[in-house]
C-alpha cells in the first residue's frame, strides 16, 4: 500500500511513448512530442 495513494495515482496515471519516452495524458491517442501512436501505460515499478 502506498503512503500517499493520491500522489501515486497522479504519477502513475500516464501514457509513455515507446518511441521518444515522453509522458502523455492518460487518454492520449498520440504522443505530444513525436506524434507517434505507440503508447503504453506507465509501469508501476517495484
Amino acid at each position: 500500500m502506498a503512503k500517499f495513494p493520491e500522489a501515486e495515482a497522479r504519477l502513475l496515471n500516464k501514457q509513455i511513448c515507446m518511441k521518444c519516452g515522453a509522458r502523455n495524458a492518460p487518454k492520449a491517442v498520440r504522443c505530444r512530442k513525436c506524434n507517434s501512436k505507440d503508447l503504453r501505460p506507465k509501469s508501476r515499478g517495484a
